[in-house]
């Protein structure tokens, strides 16, 4: 079956390669530079920005903003802003009301499950539905974001750099991913944002179902008489006797009378 793709070949379309180029220099040449030598911010964006589990939502939007209309992708990125100043703003509060939830401090306020299923249910639930989901979605991906952006910053937020690096890589990756899709237009991208969104709304399902239950699951069909508690000390290892192994420790066994003295003796 033959796809139907058209580049668009826009006046501007210099301007779109440069935005891509630009940023992806920049990150291969902080990734050459020596651990040591690339600051603070510069440390944290390869090591914690960079994460998949927080570009893949990001990525998914920048999807989502490529497969509905010029008004509701400038409106769901401009909603995007406004929670990114939110998340920021009452982070605090947001924290406290998101600790409530079991595993939610030890597992980054579940920041990633929230937005994966937000921006998956956009992608997976198609073409007529999108438009309308999208909106709320970047609402919801822009609070998200900044709040993990805050929680992984090593400057224990003494510092703006971080949080301006991290705003914007998010800005980059959803611009890039929405003018790569947007110069192709291409029938199977909407096969594939079906599929990523599908992918998204899964991750954030099963990694936020593994978080709420922490503790909680447990090993069924253990006999109850033999299963240790789960209070209980180790059991101590057994010193042997001390005629157990009666060649250890003992001198190597001289050599035959008349043979050669070997270079190594154990």
């Amino acid at each position: 079956m033959a796809i139907d793709v058209s580049h668009n070949r826009s006046g501007l379309s210099w301007l779109r390669h440069l935005w891509v180029l630009a940023g992806l220099t920049a990150l291969i040449v902080l990734a050459l530079i020596p651990p040591a030598d690339r600051g603070e911010t510069g440390a944290w964006l390869i090591r914690d920005a960079l994460a998949i589990e927080r570009l893949f939502p990001l990525f998914g939007f920048g999807i989502s903003l490529a497969l509905v209309g010029r008004r509701a992708a400038l409106f769901a990125a401009l909603l995007w802003a406004v929670g990114i100043a939110l998340g920021f703003t009452f982070r605090i509060e947001l924290m406290a009301t998101l600790q409530q939830l079991p595993g939610a401090i030890t597992h980054h306020f579940l920041t990633m499950p929230i937005s994966a299923i937000a921006i998956g249910a956009t992608l997976a639930l198609g073409r007529w539905s999108r438009p309308v989901l999208i909106v709320p979605a970047g609402l919801v991906l822009g609070v998200m974001y900044a709040l993990s952006v805050k929680l992984s910053d090593p400057s224990y937020g003494g510092a703006p750099w971080v949080f301006l690096a991290g705003i914007g890589l998010g800005i980059w990756l959803i611009g890039s991913v929405y003018l790569v899709l947007r110069s192709w237009q291409a029938q199977w991208f909407e096969i594939a944002g079906l599929i990523v969104g599908s992918w998204l709304v899964a991750i954030g399902l099963l990694y936020g179902g593994v978080a709420l239950m922490g503790g909680k699951l447990k090993p069924k069909n253990v006999d109850p008489s033999t299963a240790a508690s789960e209070n209980a000390p180790a059991a101590e290892t057994a010193v042997p006797e001390a005629d157990a192994f009666p060649s250890f420790g003992a001198p190597p066994p001289a050599a035959p009378p008349g043979s050669k003295k070997p270079d190594f003796q154990p």
